[in-house]
């Protein structure tokens, strides 16, 4: 058992107990970046992870009204579930969505699975198996984009995805455009198959307007053969009074007048975000199409559903369904609770805004402009000259707490440091050196994981995305407080 810097004991072994090759090992078998920072936060739990897109803001409403509810596990709860969600949950899901989707969802297009990464993947083998994609067939991805979307379509389905940079309003800007769009279209060497919108956008947190959305669904449905995969997993991170209004790709008139392409719309959505569920693996596509149907239901003796092997199984059933269930002052439990985050989420954006500001942080925001759950920080100008990013090997990129460097990794750090080299592999080395050494240098001194943009595949260099919802929000302007005072000595010139 270790002790963390508060004096309390964390359960997790001490790095120092275990051998350099054991501790390679656990972060060479995190191959995704926010992974690879769970295994890191394993290792080090006093480094606050602010890197991570997860919730806690709705937790203890959770467990007040829904967890300490539950009482013990009948025999139904631990046998097999319908894979891909009973009827009985479905309806569930597609109640508590119409209000913020549309109130024309059906339940019978919802289709659960183990997550949101588990939907997308379904969804894109259930185009190969449509004959809608193959492999090799490009996926347009505005720039910057959540990671785990090159997962969901590259590793298994054998797609390309390819980054759409923003330039038509200034490259600094970030704002998704139709002609951008269009330009990337036009300049790949097959035309792509694909286009995937996450909106709210992960990491800028913007809403799309809905004029935006209006032109660029009825171009893709009208001008190419494209198919559009909606990411609305953070459709009720909306801050109070925050604009242009969220609007489900269900919801647009692009969408209801051209029935015969809304087979081409899928809209994929998940607990782990909005409802702080991020552990339980919970998520749904949305579809009409006939193909994702017969993938997602399977066909009676030929083909098992595509969520068997992602299910939405029996526990995730027991959870989810009680919560849906839940009354509250005669309302209903989860509306009621998408209502109060509002506010709880407006509180800690507010709260993290006015830290970095009085820290002299830049960040990218518009007054008014929702900002979901991130903060895109701007730290362009705290990156050093290129060609001098070199992590101190007497430390190692693994080890922020400067006490608690494992002896052979110090001694290893000693003999290779006579030879210029670093201990251990850098812990993103797929980035430039100077955005790795920076994240480094906040991790090591500051205690404050944040993530790189260039592992959301920014153009760009010096950009990083902060979840503000990730640990409460005391820590959260603590952790900002530290960074401001450690980047302090740069900002007056004594670098």
């Amino acid at each position: 058992m270790a002790a963390n810097a508060k004096g309390t004991t964390t359960g997790q072994q001490d790095p120092g107990e275990r051998t350099p090759e054991e501790i390679t090992a656990l972060l060479a078998g995190a191959a995704d970046p926010e992974q690879r920072l769970a295994v890191h936060q394993e290792l080090y739990p006093d480094v606050v992870n602010l890197a991570t897109a997860e919730n806690v803001l709705v937790y203890p409403s959770l467990r007040d009204n829904v967890f300490e509810r539950l009482g013990v596990l009948e025999q139904k709860d631990v046998k097999y579930a319908p894979s891909y969600g009973s009827s009985e949950i479905r309806e569930g899901i597609a109640d508590m969505l119409r209000p913020m989707f549309s109130a024309d969802l059906r339940s019978e297009d919802v289709f659960g699975t183990s997550g949101v990464s588990a939907a997308l993947e379904c969804l894109a083998f259930a185009l190969k198996e449509g004959g809608i994609l193959e492999s090799g067939d490009r996926v347009l991805l505005p720039a910057p984009y959540w990671q785990g979307f090159n997962w969901c379509f590259e590793q298994r389905p054998e797609l390309i995805t390819v980054p759409v940079h923003l330039r038509e309003k200034g490259p600094e800007n970030f704002d998704l455009t139709l002609a951008d769009l269009r330009h990337a279209y036009r300049t790949q060497p097959e035309p792509p198959k694909l286009l995937v919108l996450t909106h709210p956008n992960n990491p800028l947190g913007d809403n799309y307007s809905k004029d935006l959305l209006e032109s660029i669904y009825r171009w893709v449905l009208t001008e190419t053969g494209m198919h559009i995969v909606s990411d609305e997993m953070y459709a009720h991170s909306q801050l109070t009074g925050a604009g242009p209004e969220f609007v489900s790709a269900l919801a647009l008139d692009a969408y209801r007048d051209h029935p015969e392409a809304r087979d081409r719309v899928h809209v994929v959505w998940g607990f782990a975000k909005d409802f702080g569920l991020s552990g339980l693996k919970a998520g749904v596509v949305i579809s009409k199409s006939p193909v994702v149907h017969v993938a997602m239901q399977g066909i009676k003796d030929k083909q098992n559903s595509y969520a068997w092997f992602s299910p939405f199984d029996s526990l995730k059933h027991r959870v989810i369904g009680a919560m849906l269930k839940t009354v509250v002052d005669g309302k209903s439990y989860p509306l009621e609770l998408m209502r109060q985050y509002r506010g709880w989420l407006t509180t800690a954006f507010e709260d993290t805004r006015r830290a970095l500001t009085d820290g002299h942080i830049p960040y990218r925001y518009r007054e008014g402009q929702n900002a979901a759950q991130f903060f895109w920080l701007d730290l362009r100008a705290y990156l050093p000259p290129a060609g001098t990013a070199v992590i101190p090997p007497e430390i190692g990129p693994h080890f922020p707490q400067l006490d608690r460097v494992p002896e052979p990794f110090a001694a290893e750090a000693e003999k290779n440091e006579k030879k210029g080299t670093v201990a251990l592999p850098i812990l993103f080395p797929g980035i430039s050196s100077e955005e790795e050494w920076l994240r480094w240098y906040i991790a090591t001194y500051a205690q404050v994981q944040l993530l790189p943009g260039q592992l959301l595949s920014c153009a760009e260099a010096g950009y990083f995305r902060l979840c503000y919802t990730a640990v409460d929000t005391s820590e959260v302007i603590a952790s900002v407080r530290r960074v401001a005072d450690l980047l302090a000595p740069w900002r007056n010139g004594r670098r």
